[in-house]
This record gives structure tokens, C-alpha cells and sequence, in this order.
């Protein structure tokens, strides 16, 4: 057993120690030895979650032959990215530059003074796949590294050197949501939704682009193309269709074969494309893909006092996607006489098989159910879900549950929090799990870990992504000391870390919670000043290439232009002030802040807020500011609506 392994916090490290290979984790030590024994080094990057991460270690680096070879001429280092995102990163784009891949499994190889030389993502054991086999790789490394030593010196990438530079937009015009939403739309897939017309990511970032371009110009194709790719998802394989939630990625166009595995942090992102998509659209098949997304980040991944695990996997007894797909007699077995009635929901004639085993498809939406049913609505989505329960309770009763990888990370468990409050406000779950994680996150505080339990220093992403967590709980739950520690934290973000990582992967990337944190400080304290020239500074230069992938940034960016939503609710305990706060959470805006305020708050809140409290007292009221424009009080939630009306 490798002990450097059994003792690291990484689910993806542990799930190493049997391997043959002695491997090392990312640390001096290890480019010390190397450096002694002047030999190269192997990085391999991969996470739990990870298909082939998982197939690489099981019939690559469990191959004895390969494993000697590798133990006596390498110094090899395992490195989990969900631990270290920043040795990815950095790592990720030297093999890019160096020949033009990336992805997971990485496979790095350095010399002892941090220098890239070679890599690529997968390798089997020997030639397949159209892939050149690993035996064969170590082989002519080994060869190099002793003979033409000088090749590799003059054709390496020092880590200290590798840099992606960003040129800063020239100006903040109102054109920069028009072209990104141009040059995104020229990639839009008009048939199935979604980007590109191979593998697809959802690209969440670029969801909610389209639904602000729709609010900003009044013209409803953004909305309609992405309220097309969510139902698209929601009827296809990338959402598992008995328990909720996404998987990462489909490798076709259709939405129909995923990559099995389900991370917290996309399902954390669609929960909130989805909330948004809903509060604009009030569509009730967006409304289910979010109660049943809901539903099994809580069922499935929450962790009772200590979070939200990181991870499920693709593989369960040792056959990718057992857990989620189907043959026909299962189906017959789990739903009995509802199986006639399963056959008008999922189509078991046009979906794929994965080791004849079939991926749960929607056969129809919910419109033409209703007319094939002659029920309503409700009725309708009631029984679909019924049949749903049907086949979790046998999927949970009759398979192993995918491995889960435990590790409670500070920066998905915020996102996830921040996404769980304002769906709350509709669903009315999720509220306790996520006042936990943020009331975890203060608990230490300001000082932010990479892990919730705490550890090693936390990076931009964890401290973004805790600031924007905290924010929504006063949002949502109105309790001061929610403010207060945004406020904390807000000045410790802004003094010690400079923006980087541009770019959404397609995650949001740090670079755009960094912004949407910054704006949203700027509304709620007179003490956070933002200007042209600072956020100009954290946008790239807008491209064809690179507009979906800074999306974030692009609409965060847009409404500072068009103009930001501040709604502050003074609450005088007459029992109005629930119903006015509800409906600013829930009504949409492309970017808001909502506040409940009371006279108590006459010490923490901002100069205008304080005349707010002294104006038109007694009674519960609400005032809506757009940009430097505040509205008289209103009263009733249908002038709170109007305030905010956008032209979607």
C-alpha cells in the first residue's frame, strides 16, 4: 500500500494506493528526488469523477510491465484537480501549447526543475484506440532523456513562464452583449440546443447571456434558444431521468449518450440556470427539471454536518452507467402496472445502449402527453414523477450506488449554497443544508480553505464563491450578521487577489464571481466604489472564439452598463414586508440585489438606505433603484414587478 496515498485527503489519490506504481504527491520532495536521481517526471492529472481517469488507472497504471518501467525511471506524481485546480490550470495549458491537447486524464511529463516537455490525455497500455500506447510513450522518453537530452531543454515550458494574457476590452459599450450574443449564436445548434455539434457541455453561463439579451432588447430569441437547450437536457440522457440531476456531458449532439458521471459543481450551476429560467418563463417542465435537480443534490450528495460530497462516478460494478440505465424486464419488475404508462414517457425504441443496457430518454413533452393522456398538467407531471419514484426505490434497492467521492470542497459547496437559497424562495427546500454551509464558511472567519473543514489556503475561486454564498444567505434569509461578513470578506477579496482565469470551462470561471462580487458590494455598501476603468480591466477583448467561454464576465458586464437592480424592503412588522420580498427574489432581473431592512439596521446599511428607513414610515414599502434611479415606495407586489420589468 502506498501510505503517501492513504493518508491524502483525495478520494482520487486514496482510490491509487493498490496500484504498482510508486507515485508521490505534488510536492518538493518529489522534484527533489528527481532532481537527485536525475530522472524525468510523470504527472498524472485526473479527479474521481473521471471515466477515463478511472480506465488509464486500471489498465494502464495497473500494468505491472508499465509499472516497473515507470518506477525505475520516472519520479511519478498523482494530482487530483478538484484539490489542486491551480496545478491543473497551469499545467493544462502547457500541454495545450506544446501539442494542442487537454482534458482529463492529463498526462505531464517535466523535468526535475519544473519544466514541461511532453504530455496528452489518455494512453492505453499499448496501441488501440487510434491512441499510441503508454509502453511505447515511456519507452522513447526514456530514449530522448538519455540520448538528445538538449531537445528536450530547448523545447520545454518553464511553469513559472506559462502565462495566458488577456488583452482588457477597449471600452464598456452597449455592443459588447450584441456581438457576444452574434458570435455565440453562430455556434448554436438550432436542432438540438446547446453549442457545437459534437460532444456537449452545458453552458450555463451562456444560458443566462441569452435570457439577459432577451430583457435587455425586448427580442425573444434568447430566451427561446435557451429555454430550447433546457428542455432539451431535460427530456434527454444528460439529465438522469429517474433521480434528478445532470450528468457532465453527453458525447453526441442529442442530449441522449452521457459521460455517467454527476459533479456537484455543474448541477450547483444548472440549479441556478434553471431558477432563472423558471422566475422568467414560469415554465412548469423547467420547474421540474429544478425541484427533481433540488431533490438529488440533497438526497444524494448532502453529508450531514459536514456538506456536500464533490463527486458521484460514471463506473458501478465495473460497468459504466449501470446505475442509470435499464433492460426492459427491470423496468417491468420496478413499475409493474405503470409500465405500460413508462413506455409513453421514456423512449425505449430511440434512445442508445450502453452494454445492452438502455438510456432513459423522454419520448414526448409535456404538451403532447397531455394530449395523449387527456389529463391536465399537474395530473400529468404528477404521474411522471410517481413512475420516477417507482424506479428509484428499485435502482436504490437492487444496484451499488456509484463510488462518491466525499470530499467536501469549500468553493462547490458555496456554489451550491448560493444556488439552493434563491430556489428556496420557490421551492421551499434546501434552505436548511444551505444556511449550514454558509454558516461553516463564516465560522472561520475570513479565513477561506480550499476543503469547508478547512486546510489549505483557499483559492480566488473558494473566496468568490464564498462571498457570493454569504450575500445570498442575507438576500434570502435577512439576518445582519450575513451582511456583515460579506462586508469582511468583501474587503479581504478586493485588497489581497487580483482577478485571473478568464475564462469559463464552462463553469463560471473565478474572474466572473470575482465581478458579479464586486457589483454586488457596490449596492450594498457606500464603501465599495466600482468605476468603467476597473471593470474594464477584468474583461478580455471580445472575440468570435472566445465569447462563449467569458459569458460570465460579458453579463455581469452588460448589466453594470444597462443598469444594475437594487430592491431594499423596509420591513415594519406588519407581516406586508414577506410578501414584497418574496416577489423581488422571484421576479427576474438580468442582475439584482434584493434587501430587508428594519429600523435596527440604522448603524450597517448605506446613506440611502438610512433615508429609506426616515421616508414614508409605518407602513411596509419597498423601493426599486435601476442604476442611479430610485422609485418612489410601493406597496403592493405588482408595482414591485412593474419596477423591475424588463422586455422579456
Amino acid at each position: 500500500m502506498n501510505e503517501r496515498l492513504s493518508n491524502s485527503n483525495s478520494g482520487y489519490l486514496r482510490k491509487a494506493v493498490e496500484q504498482p506504481v510508486n507515485w508521490y504527491t505534488w510536492s518538493d520532495e518529489a522534484f527533489q528526488i528527481a532532481k537527485r536521481e536525475d530522472k524525468p517526471i510523470l504527472v498524472d492529472v485526473g479527479a474521481s469523477w473521471c471515466h477515463w481517469c478511472n480506465v488509464m488507472d486500471e489498465n494502464t497504471y495497473s500494468n505491472p510491465e508499465i509499472a516497473k518501467i515507470i518506477n525505475e525511471n520516472f519520479i511519478p506524481i498523482k494530482v487530483d484537480r478538484d484539490e489542486m485546480p491551480d496545478v491543473d490550470r497551469v499545467l493544462q495549458n502547457a500541454v495545450m501549447a506544446i501539442t494542442g491537447e487537454s482534458g482529463w486524464p492529463l498526462t505531464v511529463f517535466m523535468t526535475p526543475d519544473k519544466k514541461v516537455f511532453f504530455g496528452g490525455t489518455y494512453f492505453p497500455p499499448e496501441d488501440m484506440y487510434g491512441r499510441i500506447g503508454f509502453r511505447k510513450v515511456l519507452l522513447e522518453i526514456m530514449r530522448v532523456w538519455r540520448e538528445e537530452r538538449e531537445k528536450i531543454e530547448s523545447g520545454s515550458l518553464s511553469l513559472s513562464d506559462i502565462r495566458v494574457v488577456y488583452k482588457s476590452v477597449d471600452s464598456l459599450g452597449r455592443n459588447l452583449l450584441d456581438d457576444a450574443f452574434s458570435y455565440i449564436t453562430s455556434y448554436y445548434d438550432i436542432e438540438y440546443g446547446g453549442l457545437g455539434y459534437g460532444a456537449k457541455f452545458p453552458h450555463t453561463m451562456v444560458d443566462l447571456l441569452f435570457l439577459n439579451y432577451s430583457a435587455v432588447k425586448g427580442d425573444d430569441l434568447g430566451k427561446k434558444l435557451g429555454s430550447f437547450t433546457l428542455k432539451k437536457m431535460y427530456y434527454g440522457g444528460i439529465f438522469d431521468q429517474v433521480g434528478g440531476g445532470f450528468h457532465r456531458y453527453t458525447v453526441d449532439r442529442e442530449w441522449k449518450l452521457p459521460h455517467f458521471e454527476k459533479l456537484l459543481i455543474d448541477n450547483s450551476e444548472l440549479i441556478y440556470d434553471y431558477f432563472n429560467y423558471y422566475i422568467a418563463t414560469l415554465d412548469v417542465e423547467i420547474l421540474d427539471g429544478l425541484k427533481n435537480s433540488v431533490d438529488f443534490v440533497i438526497r444524494e450528495l448532502y453529508i450531514k454536518d459536514s456538506g456536500f460530497a464533490n463527486s458521484l462516478d460514471a463506473d458501478s460494478e465495473g460497468i459504466e452507467g449501470k446505475y442509470y440505465t435499464w433492460t426492459e424486464n427491470e423496468l417491468r419488475e420496478a413499475l409493474g402496472k405503470d409500465f405500460d404508462f413508462a413506455l409513453k414517457i421514456f423512449d425505449l425504441d430511440d434512445t442508445v445502449d450502453v452494454e445492452g443496457r438502455k438510456v432513459l430518454l423522454r419520448k414526448y413533452g409535456l404538451r403532447d402527453l397531455v394530449k395523449l393522456l387527456k389529463l391536465g398538467e399537474e395530473e400529468v407531471l404528477n404521474k411522471v414523477n410517481e413512475v420516477r419514484g417507482k424506479l428509484l426505490h428499485y435502482r436504490e434497492k437492487n444496484r451499488k450506488m456509484p463510488y462518491r467521492d466525499d470530499s467536501v470542497y469549500t468553493y462547490t459547496n458555496a456554489k451550491i449554497a448560493e444556488a439552493l437559497l434563491y430556489s428556496s424562495v420557490i421551492l421551499g427546500k434546501g434552505i436548511d443544508e444551505a444556511r449550514w454551509v454558509v454558516d461553516k464558511i463564516m465560522s472561520n472567519r475570513g479565513i477561506i480553505s480550499r476543503r469547508l473543514g478547512g486546510g489549505k489556503d483557499g483559492l480566488l475561486e473558494d473566496y468568490t464563491s464564498s462571498l457570493l454564498s454569504i450575500i445570498s444567505a442575507y438576500e434570502v434569509l435577512c439576518d445582519p450578521k450575513y451582511y456583515d461578513a460579506a462586508i469582511d470578506l468583501g474587503r479581504k477579496v478586493i485588497s489581497e487577489f487580483k482577478p485571473e482565469n478568464f475564462m469559463d470551462t464552462p463553469n463560471e470561471s473565478s474572474s466572473s464571481m470575482y465581478l458579479r462580487g464586486l457589483l454586488k458590494l457596490s449596492l450594498l455598501s457606500d464603501e465599495f466604489k466600482v468605476d468603467e476603468e476597473r471593470i474594464r480591466s477584468i474583461t478580455p477583448t471580445l472575440t468570435n472564439e472566445n465569447a462563449q467561454f467569458i459569458a460570465g464576465i460579458i453579463n455581469s458586464v452588460s448589466s453594470y452598463v444597462n443598469g444594475l437592480a437594487h430592491v431594499v424592503v423596509v420591513d415594519e412588522k406588519d407581516g406586508l414586508a414577506e410578501k414584497l420580498h418574496r416577489v423581488a427574489l422571484t421576479t427576474y432581473y438580468p442582475f439584482k440585489v434584493v434587501e430587508r431592512v428594519d429600523d435596527s439596521r440604522k448603524d450597517y446599511v448605506s446613506s440611502v438606505i438610512r433615508a429609506m428607513l426616515r421616508y414614508n414610515a409605518g407602513k411596509s414599502r419597498a423601493y426599486v433603484c435601476i442604476g442611479n434611479t430610485c422609485s418612489m415606495p410601493v406597496s403592493d407586489e405588482s408595482s414591485i414587478k412593474q419596477l423591475l420589468k424588463t422586455k422579456l
